[in-house]
């Protein structure tokens, strides 16, 4: 069994190519897509539950109960964990195949929370993929997948993107992009997002950076009044995002 205390920092998620999923209704969500190597139960969990349906995809590994709550990242663990295998996603894969459809991109998103909301919000939304820069926090962090309630495994995620690479990619397959920006020139109602196009976060604190505003095919802010300067950077995202998914039900 490898070291799972590493696997709890992005460094070394990203080395193994690994990640841990935490209790009962987030394990009986993973996607027959992703590889379980084994899942680790606690011998409480083992003396009082039935798991010999996880047994059927993978190996069980039963531990001392302080074993794995030193492995859990919740302050009352439910007792059983899955270790996975990530699904790395390639930008010319994904965004060749998104036709009409549209994906959300955050550049240098720090807060978990934020990148969970958002992921969910993509996800509910119909969003075809998700796309955070280098500098972002893991996808793949307990924080984010409790704060997606689980959405990361569903969607597409394109993880530790390099920007360049992925606005060469989307420039190369006709995909537009409209940068969220408190000044921006249009509001969201005035875009055509029936078409396939990239919505693009910026930092909480910073925005979008300089160069990246410098590829964007319009940049889009939301009304605001009361002298309210910006939203929450994954409430101004999911307002966006539902707008798209407005037009394309009158359309």
């Amino acid at each position: 069994m490898p070291n799972l205390k590493q696997i709890k920092t992005k460094k070394s998620r990203d080395e193994a190519g690994l990640f841990l999923i935490e209790g009962e209704k987030f394990i009986a969500e993973i996607p027959e897509k992703y590889n379980v190597l084994f899942y680790v139960i606690s011998q409480k969990y083992a003396e009082t539950h039935d798991f010999s349906r996880h047994e059927r995809r993978a190996r069980c590994e039963i531990v001392r109960d302080s074993v794995l709550e030193k492995l859990a990242d919740t302050v009352t663990p439910q007792g059983i964990i899955a270790v996975c295998e990530k699904i790395l996603y390639k930008p010319d894969d994904v965004l060749s195949e998104i036709k009409s459809g549209f994906v959300l991109m955050g550049e240098n998103l720090n807060d978990p929370g934020n990148v969970g909301a958002l992921v969910r919000t993509a996800t509910a939304a119909g969003a075809s993929a998700v796309i955070l820069t280098r500098g972002s926090c893991d996808v793949f962090s307990p924080k984010v997948i409790r704060a997606a309630a689980g959405a990361v495994l569903r969607l597409p995620i394109i993880a530790n993107a390099e920007p360049c690479e992925i606005f060469d990619t989307l420039a190369k397959c006709a995909v537009k992009i409209y940068a969220a920006h408190p000044r921006g020139e249009f509001l969201p109602y005035d875009l055509n997002m029936r078409e396939k196009f990239c919505l693009l976060v910026g930092n909480e604190s910073h925005g979008i950076s300089d160069a990246a505003l410098a590829r964007a095919d319009a940049t889009v802010r939301l009304p605001m009044t009361n002298e309210t300067e910006s939203l929450n950077a994954s409430i101004a995202g999911s307002v966006l995002l539902y707008e798209a998914v407005r037009q394309r039900a009158n359309a």
